[in-house]
């Protein structure tokens, strides 16, 4: 049990190890040769790999956006120690940005190797679609999307900000308001974006409930980083004003999303499997042959069998060692189900993960690590300014 905290200390900001701030180096580094090497090899799947991973991350960091506006919207005590660290994921999204005009490129050179809409005869008859789904308007609605999701996180990231010197306690209430706004814009951008990275490999197919989906997989796995990160943090510099019932809180966003995940993941397939439509079924039907549904299965248990079962029990929450082992898994999910999603559309066989993606992910993983860790190295660790700052940091659910 914690005893009660009478008065907030400022812990400062992140105080990274030298060994860790080499490590994401080490991994841009090795990454980027390997993902350069696998240009040299097979150039067409070191970019779908890179696309790939462009969603994932950006995920990470509009998972991050959403806890923050979610939890400002609704006005959450709990909340204000952690969501420091939800900032810093979304402070990621201009190296997004960058990233992602780095994918055009890509995109441009590869052609119709990777979307099939780039071709000359793409098989569309809807003359909308048709129209939709060419380069200009691609690259520039999700251009526009980066800007404002840019632009809306900072203003949020600067309302936290601001508070810190506790002189602008009554900004909670315009931060708040502003979250709402935030979120209201998230739902069409992001689904327009999951549209267009990850469900227009598939040109010819359409599922209303692809982007719900994919969202509940960006904010289940951002809360499994979150635990991760969060319990570190916790045992170090925030061990005065991190308690056992902030792990818990985010650990049963990331049960209660396990749950909402597989509901969505079922309801898309059941509705598709009874239609029985062929331009609805053969996105399955590839997934399901040439050694692809052991893929399949291998997501199911760790994006739902191991967290559900895993966090199922209350008691299950305090082991920390085992939460952090459920956390890992359901990132492993994440990767795997985004490249079960994406490579199928181009891979006839099932293609194990070789070089070429963990070279990639390792380029992301320190990219994404070494900026976000910079900017906590910049802030202090939790919002010191917040009126519910303290109270936040009595938050005692559960222990």
């Amino acid at each position: 049990m914690h005893a009660s905290v009478t008065h907030i200390e400022n812990p400062g900001p992140l105080v990274l190890p030298k060994s860790l701030s080499n490590l994401f180096m080490g991994l841009i580094v090795i990454g980027a040769l390997a993902f350069v090497g696998g240009i040299a090899v097979d150039s067409t799947r070191a970019w779908q790999n890179y696309i790939q991973n462009v969603f994932m991350f950006t995920g990470f960091a509009l998972g991050g956006y959403m806890f923050v506006a979610i939890n400002r919207a609704v006005n959450s005590h709990w909340a204000v120690i952690p969501r420091r660290l939800a900032e810093a994921f979304t402070s990621f999204l201009p190296v997004a940005f960058v990233l992602f005009l780095i994918m055009l490129a890509g995109v441009v050179m590869e052609g119709d190797h990777i979307y099939k809409w780039m071709g000359h005869d793409t098989g569309i008859l809807s003359p909308t679609k048709t129209k939709w789904l060419s380069f200009g308007p691609f690259a520039v609605r999700n251009v526009i999307f980066f800007l404002i999701w840019i632009l809306v996180a900072r203003k949020l990231i600067n309302y936290s900000l601001a508070q810190d010197g506790g002189q602008n306690a009554d900004l909670s209430g315009k931060a708040n308001r502003f979250a709402i706004v935030a979120m209201l814009f998230f739902a069409p951008s992001f689904a327009f974006f999951s549209y267009d990275l990850i469900m227009s490999l598939e040109h010819k197919w359409f599922s209303t409930m692809f982007t719900v989906y994919t969202f509940a997989g960006i904010f289940q796995s951002t809360m499994a980083l979150m635990v991760i990160v969060f319990i570190k943090l916790k045992n170090k510099q925030l061990k005065q004003v991190a308690t056992t019932s902030h792990v818990k809180d985010i650990s049963g966003l990331l049960f209660a999303f396990t749950i909402f995940m597989c509901y969505v993941g079922f309801s898309q397939f059941m509705l598709i499997w009874y239609a029985n439509l062929p331009e609805e079924t053969f996105y399955y039907l590839k997934r399901i042959d040439g050694g692809w549904v052991i893929l399949s299965y291998v997501v199911w248990t760790l994006k739902f069998v191991l967290p559900f079962f895993g966090l199922l029990g209350q008691g299950q929450k305090k082991h920390e060692t085992w939460l952090m082992a459920v956390c890992w898994g359901v990132l492993a999910g994440q990767f795997l189900d985004i490249f079960w999603m994406s490579m199928p559309a181009n891979h006839a066989e099932l293609v194990m993960v070789s070089w070429i993606e963990i070279g990639t992910l390792a380029m992301f993983t320190g990219l994404f690590g070494f900026f976000v860790s910079r900017w906590m190295t910049r802030h202090p660790l939790i919002p010191v300014g917040d009126p519910k700052a303290l109270v936040s940091a009595n938050w005692r659910f559960w222990e």
